[in-house]
């Protein structure tokens, strides 16, 4: 394979809406909900869903420290010396446990990008599959962290342009998954020309989700044990529809 991705000009011409992509990941999780659920919550608990573990503390003059802990205010002032050491060890624990999550994680979401994108293409795909990118940990690593820094610099200049950062570096996963032997940069310079012309229709395509993301927000997060597959699939076939053109077949017009 030639070190540069080539991607079909006329992109806009073979982009699909929302709706069609939803309609697709249905038809591909159809019968393979449970692997699918399976793969997200490991994957979830492993980092390869990035998340932030929702901890704050807050200082306001006159009321002293207090910190929020999944939603749970609670102000140190009132606390016992003993609560304090507890609470202390508690988000010790979950600093760890975070940093562990998105040194693992890249590894993972390479394996979750590789599980999903063969489900979108009808061929077999397991939980192993979710666990056979270790061999390539330190580049799956190495592309988190700077695709983790752009979009931080980015968000520094304004909310806008680390949002537009986001898409633009999205596909990469997808593309190091497919094509292990990219380096680092090569895989981040192939999705910005896939997502070039390309990163509102994904914007709409995430945003389709929205009341969906509302209703699992209602039932405390229980919810996304199922969106997760759901919107996981609809991004693998929106990945093959830039790839490989509307057929999600291999297209040499499309990426060779």
């Amino acid at each position: 394979m030639d070190n540069e991705l080539i991607f079909r000009r006329k992109r806009r011409e073979i982009m699909l809406r929302a709706a069609d992509y939803r309609e697709r990941a249905r038809a591909s999780l159809s019968g393979n909900w449970g692997m699918a659920v399976l793969v997200c919550f490991v994957g979830a608990l492993l980092g390869g869903i990035q998340s932030v573990i929702p901890v704050t503390a807050n200082y306001q003059y006159g009321e002293g420290m207090s910190v929020q802990i999944f939603g749970i205010n609670m102000s140190l002032n009132q606390l016992p010396a003993e609560m304090l050491g507890i609470l202390a060890v508690m988000m010790s624990i979950l600093s760890i446990y975070a940093l562990a999550q998105f040194v693992i994680g890249g590894v993972v979401e390479l394996g979750m990008c590789a599980y999903f994108s063969k489900r979108a293409l009808g061929e077999n795909a397991d939980i192993k599959d979710e666990f056979a990118y270790f061999q390539y940990f330190g580049k799956a690593l190495g592309l988190r962290i700077v695709t983790s820094i752009f979009i931080f610099l980015w968000t520094m200049l304004f909310i806008i342009p680390g949002l537009i950062a986001t898409y633009r570096y999205a596909m990469a996963p997808y593309i190091m998954a497919e094509h292990p032997e990219m380096g680092i940069m090569e895989a981040i310079e192939a999705s910005k020309q896939m997502m070039d012309g390309n990163k509102w229709s994904l914007f709409c395509l995430d945003f389709s989700f929205i009341g969906w993301m509302i209703l699992s927000a209602c039932t405390f997060g229980i919810g996304d044990l199922f969106l997760n597959p759901y919107t996981h699939m609809a991004t693998a076939h929106f990945y093959l529809n830039l790839s490989r053109g509307s057929s999600g077949n291999f297209n040499s017009d499309g990426m060779m």
